[in-house]
């Protein structure tokens, strides 16, 4: 709806415009109602009714239409996603056991979201989220810790003794899974209800694109973690071990992915020139060290089982560079020491 209307000007300065009748009548909006007026990043002015009652939002998928238990699992996940309160499942016909089994285990993977309803025919859940107590910054802050827990078991393992906690990376990563489509909910639901939006932590809809990146971002290193601890395992299942000097080199690399991972991700939650810096360096020197030890491998004709575990630190470290942009951006957001925006 697109409405040109003139301002009006009351008493001495103040200037105000009328609201459409539809709209009024549609949003059940009447006179001495609250309005909340926010400006946005791009000088635009939001008008959200105070008053309005939100209704609760509903998906049903067909499970007959959805072309398998993997899609079927993948429609699920992305309804949370979109933040749909209700989300049913049904099938004309009855649900196979695998097909509810499939289902039940993506609910259970995703925060907030309970079955409510199940019988042969349809499956029932919602959700009990509250948005306003999951801000998205202290999401990414978690993901942050449960990256780094895992990055721990994993260099605890590298020297291919019986030590190390391989079997809790994979346990570690469904919850780090579960918080980032947590986070991508948290980041639709901020773009629907703008109301919300800063309860929330998002300054503006041009910021989101960016926390959404981050979160993957997150997540896929979250994934080369695990591809490094299923690797570890099956050397270990093999009864490899590892050369000592090797193992020395690996931790080296391990220790300095670790200290890049962790400051780039405080780069981006504290957005600080300094911070951003001693990120693109650390990322820089982990990215040298691997060359270094894979040309040592090369060279020597040994130690290939561990080509593969160096790889990993290396393209863990290049996906920090990813977020490193995203901090970057949101550095000059405002103004800084480094910066100064008029927007």
């Amino acid at each position: 709806m697109d409405e040109l209307r003139k301002l009006q000007k009351v008493g001495e300065s103040t200037l105000t415009v009328s609201i459409p009748k539809d709209y009024a009548k549609r949003m059940n909006l009447s006179r001495q109602d609250a309005v909340l007026i926010r400006e946005e990043v791009d000088g635009t002015l939001r008008l959200i009714p105070a008053t309005r009652s939100r209704e609760t939002s509903k998906a049903v998928i067909r499970a007959e239409h959805a072309g398998g238990d993997e899609m079927l699992t993948e429609l699920v996940v992305g309804c949370y996603a979109l933040g749909y309160d209700t989300i049913e499942v049904v099938g004309r016909d009855p649900l196979q056991d695998k097909t509810l089994g499939k289902v039940l285990g993506a609910i259970k993977r995703l925060r907030g979201l309970e079955v409510v309803e199940s019988d042969e025919h349809r499956v029932v859940a919602q959700s009990f989220i509250d948005p306003t107590k999951f801000p998205v910054d202290s999401l990414v802050k978690r993901l942050q810790l449960l990256v780094s827990q895992n990055l721990g078991h994993v260099t605890d393992a590298l020297d291919l003794s019986e030590g190390g906690k391989l079997d809790e990376v994979r346990r570690v990563q469904e919850q780090i899974d579960e918080l980032y489509w947590l986070i991508v909910r948290q980041l639709l639901v901020a773009l629907n209800r703008r109301e919300l939006a800063s309860e929330i932590g998002i300054e503006s809809p041009l910021h989101a694109s960016g926390d959404r990146v981050s979160a993957k971002t997150l997540d896929e290193i979250g994934n080369i973690i695990l591809d490094l601890a299923e690797e570890l395992a099956r050397l270990k299942a093999l009864g490899t071990r590892m050369d000592p000097k090797m193992a020395t080199s690996m931790k080296k690399l391990a220790a300095k992915a670790g200290d890049a991972f962790n400051t780039t991700v405080e780069a981006l939650l504290a957005p600080d020139a300094k911070l951003v810096r001693s990120s693109v360096s650390l990322v820089r020197e982990t990215i040298q060290l691997e060359k270094e030890i894979a040309h040592q491998m090369l060279e020597s004709g040994e130690y290939g089982y561990a080509r593969v575990l160096v790889s990993h630190y290396g393209q863990l470290a290049r996906y920090c560079n990813i977020i490193i942009e995203i901090a970057s951006h949101r550095l000059l957001r405002k103004n800084s020491r480094v910066a100064t925006v008029q927007p």
